[in-house]
């Protein structure tokens, strides 16, 4: 687990990959044990992830029992953060970019808590609009996220903007899969 000075560490960087701080990368440990200790931001992004399963779920109902939908959803979760690390194993490979994947994975971990805390505020600010202003408001969130996510991978992997862009949907499509399965799963019980 990393400690207080780490976390604070690589929010930092997390905040100064969005303003294209050429110093960014030098915020995170980009070790071993610092890729590792990266996945600590599951933790820090889980409270934004109940809120948004919440919020889901209040306005549509519960597709399944409430102890079948926390542990799926659980599962579920540990897969998705799971899920984009091994894809991207193959990716490096494929673009020749082995040496820049710990970097890759450690960046775009941390950078996760601010991208959830973004959309999450979207969201609960959208429950107090009309539906049209809220839809803009958090479609908007979600674009300047995935722009986010792309000048994360770009920077992380000191490459071009398309192979950068390849990378974001290849997380994207990851997670989609994913919330597919956890999908039909809880409707078909």
């Amino acid at each position: 687990m990393p400690g207080r000075e780490e976390i604070a560490r690589a929010l930092t960087g997390a905040w100064l990959l969005w303003r294209t701080d050429p110093m960014a990368m030098r915020w995170f440990d980009l070790t071993v044990e610092g890729f590792w200790r990266s996945f600590f931001a599951a933790v820090l992004v889980a409270p934004f992830y109940v809120f948004m399963l919440t919020t889901d779920y209040m306005a549509n109902g519960l597709p399944a029992s409430l102890p079948l939908v926390v542990l799926v959803r659980s599962l579920a979760y540990v897969v998705d953060w799971a899920a984009f690390p091994l894809v991207a194993i193959l990716l490096v490979r494929l673009f020749g970019l082995e040496h820049r994947y710990v970097a890759l994975i450690v960046a775009d971990n941390w950078a996760s808590v601010l991208q959830a805390a973004a959309l999450t505020t979207a969201v609960a600010v959208s429950l107090v609009l009309p539906i049209a202003v809220a839809a803009l408001v958090v479609l908007g969130t979600f674009i300047t996220v995935v722009f986010y996510q792309w000048l994360v991978a770009r920077q992380a992997l000191e490459t071009t903007g398309g192979i950068a862009g390849g990378f974001v949907a290849a997380d994207l499509l990851t997670g989609i899969l994913v919330d597919r399965m956890v999908t039909s799963l809880l409707y078909a019980s």
